[in-house]
């Protein structure tokens, strides 16, 4: 008689650019942030899938760790150390939910304070 208490259905397998996607909609969607728009060199990658959002990187190491890393700018009178803190928390908590994995690293890089109009 078999045991059918486990069954093997294959593998699932998560593309870097899902995790990205998470991660520019949960930065997306807060108040105070925006993504980077990143330069001409970053935008034309981004044409060709090297990245798929500009301002948002996702890295696997040899160990299968994942880190991500985002590049955003604050407006101004935003306390950036907090920021950043709410940004890291937010993006972890995410993709953690959604696609349960730990990641290793969520890296933010503040690249300026954005101007107001």
């Amino acid at each position: 008689m078999k045991n059918f208490s486990r069954v093997d259905f294959g593998s699932v397998r998560i593309h870097k650019k899902v995790l990205a996607d998470i991660a520019h909609s949960v930065i997306a969607n807060m108040e105070g942030v925006r993504m980077d728009p990143g330069n001409f060199v970053s935008n034309l990658g981004e044409l060709f899938g090297f990245r798929p959002h500009s301002g948002v990187g996702v890295d696997i190491d040899e160990n299968g760790q994942v880190t991500i890393d985002v590049d955003v700018l604050i407006t101004p009178g935003v306390n950036i150390p907090l920021m950043a803190r709410q940004i890291q928390d937010s993006v972890r908590a995410m993709v953690e939910s959604t696609v349960d994995i730990d990641l290793k690293d969520v890296n933010v890089n503040i690249q300026g304070v954005e101007r107001r109009s």
